[in-house]
């Protein structure tokens, strides 16, 4: 009887060693492999996609390649981005509207891959996709579960300008960030969330609004009235650090530290009423025949920002509502429609908007939680990747549609 005793201490000692370990490693475990699923099959999606687009060519013995595929995807910001990283910011007065962390990024992996600048954007693009992947299925996971966790990711690369996220934009690399910030922030992280949040705003002006959503989460940890202060809320301060940065940069070597405001002058940028431009929109769509182009980008613009609000209204009413402590991705989805709904671009009101609406994060988190019903699930799937393949083959065409 003893023989058979002894042995089994040393068992009951190691078990709870044995599973520790795995246990913690399995959350972001098992969000890598879901991001890597997405973003293995929208890439094959969209090389296919794009090469069926160079079939027209073909007549004219254009037979295309990958590397003409991927020259397809050089269109509209995607070139400057990459004429930012070879040449710097002295190439017109327009170009300092365009933020510096990407060009940065596409500047140091040229130095290390073949293929140019070009190929090091693609490069930079895909990692952060695959990251800003990774990141929305914890933070969806955490927040909802793991069935959520894997419909939002899928919704966000199948939305119908997902192929943002791929291309040489800096789409993905913004969304990475951001939702890094506000992952972070939700788990009492932040420090690492004001630093995530000082790159966001070094890649786009508007990262600076984080700090709202933070703030608020911040403030529902600590109580609403806070007795004292916690020293970690210095780490939300380091939010506008990357456009604190880029101004200096600009007062140096382009000779005013707004450069970046004055240059979206270029662009015909302006800042309505918040709702006017929504308005405008849909007067520029009832001024033009249906299938014209500009009419038919005016309900491409109004129709995905009306979507987008009513998907965000059921976060706050209805049977999908988020919880009282979730109201962080609330606050931040609003602030990002509200100024979408605020902006007009080079005469066209709310340029762009259907590729901005991809940071909504709280937009495609209830759609996932709706996506539990089969019939939401595959219509949110068939039509996000229909209208996708359109899109992309009118971006690689050169069409304004979506820019």
């Amino acid at each position: 009887m003893q023989s058979l005793i002894v042995p089994a201490e040393p068992v009951l000692e190691t078990a709870p060693q044995r599973v520790v370990e795995p246990t913690r490693l399995r959350p972001w475990r098992s969000a890598l492999l879901a991001a890597m699923a997405v973003w293995a099959a929208s890439t094959v999606t969209h090389l296919a996609v794009s090469a069926l687009a160079w079939l027209p060519r073909q007549a004219t013995g254009r037979a295309p390649d990958l590397w003409m595929v991927a020259l397809g995807w050089n269109n509209w910001d995607a070139g400057h981005y990459v004429r930012i990283a070879e040449s710097g910011y002295h190439l017109g007065p327009g170009f300092p509207a365009f933020f510096p962390l990407y060009p940065m990024l596409i500047r140091a992996f040229d130095v290390l891959l073949p293929g140019g600048a070009l190929a090091a954007a693609i490069v930079v693009a895909n990692a952060a996709a695959y990251g800003a992947l990774a990141v929305l299925y914890r933070l969806a996971d955490h927040e909802f579960g793991p069935r959520v966790a894997q419909r939002a990711a899928w919704y966000l690369a199948a939305f119908p300008t997902g192929f943002f996220l791929f291309i040489g934009y800096n789409e993905s690399l913004f969304i990475l960030l951001s939702v890094g910030a506000l992952y972070a922030g939700r788990r009492g992280n932040w420090w690492l969330a004001g630093a995530l949040g000082g790159l966001s705003s070094a890649t786009r002006l508007f990262g600076v609004l984080l700090m709202v959503p933070l703030a608020v989460e911040y403030l529902r940890q600590v109580g609403w009235r806070p007795r004292r202060i916690r020293p970690d809320v210095v780490g939300l301060t380091l939010v506008p650090m990357g456009v604190i940065a880029y101004s200096v940069y600009c007062l140096v070597d382009l000779g005013s530290p707004l450069a970046f405001s004055i240059a979206q002058d270029e662009w015909g940028r302006r800042y309505t009423f918040p709702g006017e431009a929504w308005l405008i929109s849909v007067r520029q769509m009832s001024e033009q025949p249906l299938l014209s182009p500009s009419s038919l980008a005016a309900l491409l613009d109004a129709g995905t920002i009306l979507i987008a609000v009513v998907l965000l209204v059921l976060c706050v009413a209805g049977r999908f509502r988020f919880r009282r402590d979730q109201v962080y991705l609330i606050v931040h989805a609003g602030i990002t429609l509200l100024l979408l709904m605020s902006t007009e671009v080079g005469g066209r009101s709310m340029q762009s908007v259907a590729r901005y609406t991809l940071e909504a994060i709280a937009v495609f988190l209830v759609l996932a939680r709706m996506g539990a019903n089969q019939i939401v699930d595959r219509t949110v799937l068939m039509i996000g990747v229909a209208l996708q393949a359109v899109f992309l083959v009118t971006f690689m065409a050169g069409t304004f549609l979506v820019a």
